[in-house]
């Protein structure tokens, strides 16, 4: 079983448990992309055929903006561990210049480079100072981007669709604020990667590697 399912049942198996802590997080912020290689494959169109070196924007405020949210339950056993299941939409839009710009008219992942994963955290003793509470933790999942690709004298259909493209896993440290008995308020900075083998409709597909360092702020309720 993946990592992802093996959250998946440990938050709902647990979560009625009479002393269980779970938490429900919700998160805005930003994220970037580093450049990578894509590579295209087209037997309509051989001369887009080839590997592109990619530059990206996230665009993390323009719609539809970044957010993510997560599930977490804190063991009974060992409550400072815990297992989330969290899905993140993070965005990537192709900066069409040069060779990109003369093969792509439009290559992007903006309803989403979707992630889901399961993950495994770790808090660690809160800070004397206003019980900051610092955490990290790993996840493995699943990429769903919202692929996006239209080939420059394409005629052929363009590709507008959600794909499961492969492997996602990131990592992540935050501080956890609290405020009240059930409430507090959390900064993260967090690495994923996402897998991206896209198939083309009309034919042919899209590969590309790609890692995004993210900056998130969010609330969470603890019951």
């Amino acid at each position: 079983m993946t990592a992802l399912g093996l959250a998946a049942a440990a938050v709902l198996s647990a979560a009625p448990a009479a002393q269980a802590e779970v938490q429900i997080q919700v998160y805005g912020g930003v994220n970037g992309n580093f450049d990578s290689d894509v590579q295209v494959r087209r037997p309509s169109l051989p001369a887009a055929n080839g590997t592109y070196d990619v530059s990206w924007d996230g665009k993390s405020f323009e719609m539809p903006p970044y957010w993510g949210a997560r599930a977490i339950y804190w063991l009974d056993s060992n409550p400072n561990w815990g297992v989330a299941l969290e899905f993140t939409h993070a965005k990537a839009y192709a900066k069409l210049n040069g060779a990109v710009g003369s093969t792509f008219t439009k290559l992007e992942f903006t309803d989403g480079n979707n992630i889901v994963t399961g993950n495994v955290l770790y808090r660690f003793a809160p800070w004397q100072m206003h019980n900051i509470r610092p955490y990290a933790g790993l996840g493995l999942g699943i990429a769903i981007p919202h692929v996006e690709v239209e080939l420059t004298g394409d005629a052929g259909p363009r590709t507008f669709e959600y794909q499961v493209t492969g492997v996602a896993a990131q990592a992540l440290v935050g501080l956890e604020m609290p405020f009240g008995p059930n409430w507090s308020g959390f900064v993260e900075a967090k690495m994923s990667y996402t897998h991206i083998n896209a198939d083309l409709d009309g034919g042919g597909y899209l590969k590309t590697d790609i890692w995004s360092p993210h900056f998130a702020a969010g609330l969470s309720y603890r019951f």
